[in-house]
């Protein structure tokens, strides 16, 4: 018994020491960061999560912008590392890169694979000073063990707190760059100032799923399911990471669940993808960004509601019959989408409340 309680006051007194060390951990001042994703969303909370570990806006660089930069990806970071040879770079890669090519062909470029041939392409003293890892919504296990074969370590695409930021990346960093092999990799800061800053989370907001939302109804409205489902499944995959991303509950796993059927869709036929879109597109309007409206963010998202009705009148007011369902259908608050409207017929509208008892909707939503 004694040995046992031994045990015990070892193991708590190591824990707190760790726990210690990864609270005041902080990267070195000549860390350089580098990030690529080809969504917009994702690479606006990338650059966050870089202020989060106090890196410098000047050291920091965020590529995904096009194909132009994706493609580029391999050569920029390679010169990169000649250029900054006594600096540290600190690297956070997307898995799937999708891109348009120069014939207008659907391209998917693997993140991790330009890691590994990264590290293949510098020399041993420029690739002992570079932490990539892989950030992706594939969180199998064996998706991780590719991605930690081919680069350093992997993180998952999830909300995380500012405070919680370094004490994420302190395994991996003090893993990668032992204080024994390098003297200066690490510092620690007793002053937890990051924590009392007002946002304090890294987490995808309702505002942004909503434009998500929108900018996909419009491809479908451009009829490009028809044309390009390349297009719509990339589409789709970025909404995955997005809504991974978002503070949300346990109706998340039905609306992930709908995507990756989805994405699993490409033989089907246009008119049943379609449908699958109108439910996925209206879950997600119910179970996330209706639902975290009604539990305290009124104020963030009444103003696109308003925004959006306002669009919605100008587009329908020259069609009185469609104008005046629509107002109807505003009254009745349905749990239909108030985002699919532009240029939609008669029919549509007529229908859309039946179309919407087609999936069922949680208690207290």
């Amino acid at each position: 018994e004694t040995v046992v309680d031994n045990w015990r006051y070892v193991r708590d007194h190591v824990n707190d020491v760790v726990n210690m060390w990864q609270k005041t951990f902080r990267i070195p001042e000549n860390t350089y960061a580098i990030a690529i994703d080809d969504s917009k969303i994702q690479r606006k909370l990338l650059a966050k999560f870089f202020d989060f570990m106090a890196v410098p806006r000047e050291q920091t660089t965020i590529l995904g912008d096009g194909a132009e930069e994706i493609k580029g990806f391999e050569d920029f970071v390679v010169g990169f590392m000649e250029n900054h040879k006594n600096d540290y770079v600190f690297m956070i890669v997307d898995e799937n890169l999708d891109v348009v090519n120069e014939s207008s062909m659907h391209e998917s470029i693997s993140g991790s694979a330009c890691v590994e041939s990264i590290r293949n392409r510098l020399p041993h003293e420029l690739e002992r000073r570079v932490l990539a890892v892989v950030r992706s919504a594939n969180d199998s296990s064996t998706d991780i063990s590719l991605f930690c074969t081919r680069a350093h370590g992997f993180l998952p695409k999830a909300p995380i707190r500012r405070e919680k930021v370094n004490e994420v990346i302190a395994p991996l960093w003090l893993k990668r760059f032992p204080l024994s092999e390098f003297g200066d990799s690490v510092r620690f800061d007793a002053d937890d100032t990051m924590s009392v800053q007002t946002d304090s989370e890294l987490a995808c907001s309702p505002e942004d799923i909503a434009q998500k939302l929108m900018d996909i109804e419009s491809l479908f409205q451009k009829d490009v399911h028809f044309t390009s489902w390349h297009t719509i499944h990339d589409q789709l995959h970025m909404l995955k990471g997005d809504l991974l991303t978002l503070n949300s509950d346990s109706s998340m796993i039905s609306v992930l669940g709908m995507i990756n059927l989805m994405l699993l869709g490409h033989s089907q036929d246009p008119p049943v993808i379609t449908e699958k879109w109108y439910n996925l597109r209206d879950r997600i309007h119910v179970d996330v960004i209706r639902n975290k409206s009604q539990a305290g963010e009124k104020s963030v998202e009444r103003p696109r509601r308003e925004s959006v009705f306002r669009l919605k009148k100008k587009q329908l007011s020259s069609n009185v019959g469609l104008w005046n369902s629509f107002l109807t259908m505003e009254s009745l608050d349905t749990s239909r989408s108030k985002y699919n409207h532009q240029g939609l017929s008669n029919s549509y509208v007529s229908t859309a409340s039946s179309r919407t008892s087609d999936f069922s909707t949680p208690s207290g939503s």
